[in-house]
């Protein structure tokens, strides 16, 4: 469909070569300078998760830097995105969904778990179509671009058809996996300090709440609208993602960073139920619905740009397309 396939270059342009926007842009601009002047190849893996270390490498290796880097990634983590969409009984509603929180703010700015959770989009969309073996191959390879990502190999666990024992039992060895590996990379020390007995109170994230709700809300619907459960949430996975959405709640007033963060890898939960919404409502006022739907989610992102300290670095927007060639942050100062 053409339309849908013009929306998904602007936004690939559009995410891919921003310039300068989003909190942690000059963070990357670190990462990829410390990888481009790394003394041997195997220090450039000190910087990031492994593949995560290998686009910036690229991105070095061809001059454009961050730009290279952002539009690989954004070009894969769209591609998640629309595949997932795709998926949903209304897929330009999902879109809608999507684009305050995952495609503005995420994907804008959390540079490496944008990513991670974008293909984690697209094993979702797809989750059917794999076995066992198939989807923790598949996560594996997500958190070699953001180690968080192991996390899902619990969902991988909970989709074990077999007596509840031994999928407990299972559940149980797939998280000392996933602690295993975050411990022997370095991450568990390092997202400990980012989201865990690192955040003081000075630095706790004040709109992870915020961050939280917009996928534990339209979780809540479960509970909520027993009688649409299966239109609203059609297979387990996404019902066991609600149910996870929910249990981050509580995890915000203690580690609130933290909790913003795993909520990122719940956010399919709400373009599965807001694209299924006008479903339960009487068809003479669906189209009603999709655009009060719509501009909720189009005020939300407008609150979000107006009034959240993070947006400061979301404007002025620019984009390297219509930039000078000086002006182009290649040349990556130390």
């Amino acid at each position: 469909m053409l339309p849908w396939a013009v929306l998904f270059v602007i936004t690939v342009l559009f995410v891919g070569l921003r310039h300068h926007v989003g909190m942690d842009w000059n963070n990357y601009l670190r990462m990829i300078y410390s990888v481009e002047n790394a003394r041997s190849f195997g220090r450039i893996f000190v910087q990031a998760e492994p593949f995560y270390a290998l686009l910036l490498a690229f991105g070095a290796w061809t001059g454009w830097g961050m730009y290279a880097v952002n539009l690989i990634a954004t070009a894969a983590l769209m591609t998640g995105l629309f595949a997932l969409a795709r998926k949903t009984p209304e897929p330009w509603l999902a879109l809608i969904a999507a684009l305050p929180f995952f495609i503005v703010v995420v994907s804008m700015s959390a540079n490496r778990q944008a990513l991670a959770a974008g293909l984690l989009m697209l094993l979702i969309a797809n989750w059917y179509r794999f076995g066992v073996v198939g989807r923790t191959v598949c996560v594996l390879l997500c958190s070699g671009f953001h180690a968080s990502a192991v996390l899902m190999l619990a969902f991988v666990a909970f989709d074990i058809k077999m007596p509840r024992v031994i999928k407990i039992a299972g559940i149980g060895v797939f998280s000392l996996a996933a602690i295993y590996y975050l411990q022997q990379t370095g991450f568990a020390d390092y997202y400990d300090q980012a989201y865990g007995s690192g955040q003081t109170e000075a630095v706790q994230s004040g709109g992870a709440i915020f961050h939280i709700a917009i996928t534990a809300v339209p979780a809540s619907f479960y509970f909520l609208f027993p009688r649409y459960r299966d239109a609203l949430f059609p297979n387990e996975l996404i019902r066991n993602m609600a149910f996870a959405a929910l249990l981050t709640l509580p995890l915000a007033a203690v580690a609130s960073a933290a909790a913003g963060r795993i909520s990122l890898y719940w956010f399919p939960v709400s373009m599965y139920v807001w694209a299924a919404f006008p479903q339960m409502i009487d068809q003479r006022f669906r189209r009603a619905a999709r655009l009060a739907i719509s501009a909720v989610m189009l005020i939300m992102m407008a609150g979000w740009l107006e009034f959240a300290n993070s947006s400061k670095a979301h404007i002025p927007y620019q984009n390297a397309l219509f930039l000078e060639a000086w002006e182009l942050e290649i040349g990556i100062l130390p």
